[in-house]
């Protein structure tokens, strides 16, 4: 398996992973125009993608999905609250309901909930040849359940939204502050930290950080907190930043 991220921000969300069988997207938040152009610019194969799994309906990680899905002929896979909430969005795709572990191709998607104010808000872990991909964003606080799940993933990506400081002194209203740190709002760089201590093991060999605000953090901060993680607990995995306005380079595990 190979990952990049797309786009990754509150301007939009996208992830692609890939096999020799086929690929699949995790959220599709920007246009589909931006959407191909950065599969393009990675040399991905379009015709690939077999599939879109959303995570939860804010229109950052499911608007450009219908789009997509129609161009490529592929089918949406959500969860029925999110389909729901999202018909407009999904017209005259096809549609196929998570009720639990399922497959595309030959990748198996396992879904565990994760606390975000979305209508229903869902984490992935994609396995393939024994190898394993843990997707985690918008995630207002770590669970046990968090925990359990992305032990032994060779490669996570995990939200790093935010530097508490920026945060507290920047400019949004207090209201707005509350829910991004609140416990169904987004992770900081600290807490992304604390997360990959207490969960990392000898299998993780890459960890992306995404979601960055633009407004309330610094990507070498972010980059910095998760560096000292790394050195204090002498882990050995590569740290790589997601970004909104250019896909990452494919990741290969």
């Amino acid at each position: 398996m190979k990952l990049s991220v797309l786009s990754s921000g509150s301007g939009g969300n996208s992830t692609i992973i890939q096999s020799s069988a086929g690929s699949i997207l995790i959220d599709a938040g920007i246009t589909g125009k931006r959407l191909i152009e950065r599969l393009e610019s990675i040399s991905a194969d379009i015709n690939s993608i077999m599939g879109v799994i959303i995570t939860h309906d804010h229109h950052d990680h499911i608007d450009g999905a219908g789009v997509i899905a129609r161009k490529l002929k592929i089918p949406v896979y959500l969860h029925k609250p999110n389909y729901e909430s999202s018909k407009e969005k999904l017209e005259k795709c096809e549609i196929r309901l998570i009720e639990g572990d399922f497959n595309i191709g030959d990748f198996k998607i396992i879904p565990f909930p994760i606390s975000h104010d979305g209508t229903a808000n869902y984490a992935y872990n994609i396995i393939k040849d024994g190898r394993k991909i843990s997707h985690v964003t918008d995630i207002g606080v770590v669970t046990e359940t968090v925990k359990f799940r992305i032990r032994d993933c060779d490669l996570l990506v995990i939200e790093s939204n935010h530097d508490l400081k920026m945060l507290h002194d920047g400019p949004y209203p207090w209201y707005l502050k509350q829910r991004i740190a609140g416990n169904t709002g987004h992770l900081s760089n600290v807490s992304a930290g604390d997360l990959v201590r207490g969960s990392a093991g000898s299998t993780l060999k890459n960890v992306i950080l995404a979601h960055m605000s633009k407004e309330n953090n610094d990507p070498a901060l972010a980059f910095e907190n998760m560096t000292a993680v790394r050195e204090e607990n002498d882990f050995a995995f590569r740290l790589h930043l997601a970004f909104q306005d250019k896909a990452t380079e494919f990741i290969e595990i």
